[in-house]
């Protein structure tokens, strides 16, 4: 079964162009376009979907008022941010509220394909780009005791996968650099996430950083 999908964008050329990109794909399925804030709370909630690809600059209302106010009514609803915003406030307040992944415009279709399964599935997603951003804000911090000691939990090889993940890499290139399989790459990304309390790629990208883990490249 397709992937249901509802674009919420005010300008109507790249909402088009959107369009053409996912269903491209097999299974992806566009079944409705909004310009918008109201306009997408109406449709959202009327219409059967599983991905909201939400702008956060939307008239009428904020995208994250729009967020909010769909997942009260639908709290499963995977919504995946498509914006222009390299900013951590939207980033952070995004995934405060339950929107599951975050994706720059200026991404590659790859990107925004990826983000959608993964929303879908359950999972986060954090545009790579954005892990440069909130490394380039934080390096430096002093790592915070308490935090540190939870590495323990870790093993070599996890706390090598959750460096990787944290720099924005996905399975398929840390199964390359650490010479290991794609699905030992998810089991360990999955323990890493379970062992740590991890919600989001945010929470893990963030613990990388207060940790002393990532630096400047």
């Amino acid at each position: 079964m397709s992937i249901r999908i509802l674009i919420a964008d005010d300008h109507a050329v790249f909402r088009s162009g959107l369009r053409v990109l996912l269903e491209k794909e097999a299974d992806l399925e566009v079944v409705g376009e909004t310009g918008n804030g109201f306009d997408t709370i109406r449709v959202a909630t009327d219409t059967d979907l599983d991905v909201l690809l939400l702008d956060v600059t939307m008239p009428g209302l904020p995208g994250s008022k729009v967020a909010e106010t769909v997942l009260k009514s639908k709290p499963k609803l995977a919504i995946v941010v498509l914006t222009m915003h390299e900013d951590e406030y939207y980033l952070q307040e995004f995934f405060r509220l339950g929107v599951r992944a975050y994706v720059l415009k200026k991404s590659t279709g790859t990107d925004v394909v990826q983000a959608i399964r993964a929303a879908h599935k359950g999972e986060q997603y954090i545009d790579p780009a954005l892990a440069g951003l909130l490394i380039s804000t934080y390096v430096g911090r002093q790592p915070k005791k308490e935090k540190t000691e939870r590495l323990d939990l870790l093993t070599p090889r996890e706390l090598e996968v959750l460096t990787h993940l944290a720099y924005g890499h996905t399975n398929a290139e840390i199964a390359e650099k650490l010479r290991i399989s794609e699905r030992t790459v998810e089991t360990h990304r999955t323990n890493i996430m379970a062992k740590m309390e991890f919600k989001s790629r945010a929470e893990l990208v963030r613990f990388a950083i207060d940790n002393g883990m990532l630096k400047l490249r």
